[in-house]
Order: C-alpha cells, then structure tokens, then sequence
C-alpha cells in the first residue's frame, strides 16, 4: 500500500511538471524570430500659407453691461422666438416699477449681420402687456432691452434669441 501511494505521488508530480511546460531544461528550443518593426518616417512640419481675409463690415456692438435696476424699479420683460415664423417677441409685463418706467426700447443684432433698433408703444410710457414683434432670421440674433426709468437707461437683457426659449 506504501509502494502505490509512492506511485501516485510521483504520477501527480510528473503531470504536473508536464502541464507547467518545464520539460526542456536542455537548451534545444528554437531561437525566436525578431518581429519586423515598421520603419519610423519624420513627421513633416507643414508649410505655412498665407490666408487673405476680407472684412466685412460688423454693427457696432454696445459696450454696456447689463446693469440691475434697483429693487424698487424693477420690472419684467419676457424675450421669446417663434420657431416658425422666426419672429422675435418683447413683451413688457410690468412691475414693482411700473410708474417709473418711461421708455423701453430694443436692439436687434440679426445673425445675417444687420442690426435694428425698435422702441415699444411710440416712445410712450409702456402698459404691461406691450409688445414689440420683429422679424428676425433663423439663426441667432442677439437682443438688447434697455429700460428708461426715471431719467435713468439701464441695459436689462442682454441675451441670443433662439426659438421657443424663455428668458
């Protein structure tokens, strides 16, 4: 029973050596084959060429911020665009401000590049309700609000108008 148990053991170790891959400890294996590596190539540095650029005329963009209104004079304006017909829509929803509100008036920079300015009810003092109604095109065209209150104008909305947004 000694002897088989012997045996059995040894039979264990040899398949195992066997399944490790160590049966070649005499120097008879094949040499590797190197791998052809591709040749490297100089990046080439491109040539530089000069680009001739036309201007075209720009509208003048204001350089004012949107400034805060006091709380006492504020008061709410709701830009929209119609997707459809492309028309940009300022509607003057009055306010804590309301009675010092004179004048409000909107700047239109198209995105063809032209631009137009619009004032809402004549130049009169605005109701809520009031509504300034553009056409506009179907890219962006930003929007300037400026707000006359109390003999002073301060730049509300300064903002891209884009189809069925709310600002």
């Amino acid at each position: 029973m000694k002897h088989v148990s012997i045996l059995i053991t040894g039979l264990v170790i040899l398949l195992c050596v066997l399944a490790s891959g160590c049966t070649s400890g005499t120097g008879t294996s094949t040499p590797a084959t190197p791998v052809a590596t591709p040749a490297l190539t100089p990046l080439q540095t491109p040539v530089p060429t000069t680009v001739l650029v036309t201007a075209t005329p720009v509208p003048t963009v204001t350089t004012e911020l949107v400034r805060v209104m006091p709380t006492d004079q504020q008061v709410n304006v709701l830009l929209t665009k119609d997707r459809t017909t492309t028309e940009i829509h300022l509607q003057y929803q009055g306010g804590a401000g309301e009675r010092f509100i004179n004048k409000v008036m909107m700047r239109v920079y198209r995105a063809d590049g032209t631009y137009q300015e619009f004032v809402m009810n004549d130049g009169k003092k605005p109701l809520p309700g009031d509504e300034i109604v553009v056409p506009g095109t179907k890219g962006k065209d930003r929007c300037e609000v400026f707000v006359t209150s109390a003999g002073t104008r301060y730049k509300v909305l300064d903002d891209f108008a884009i189809g069925g947004g709310y600002y």
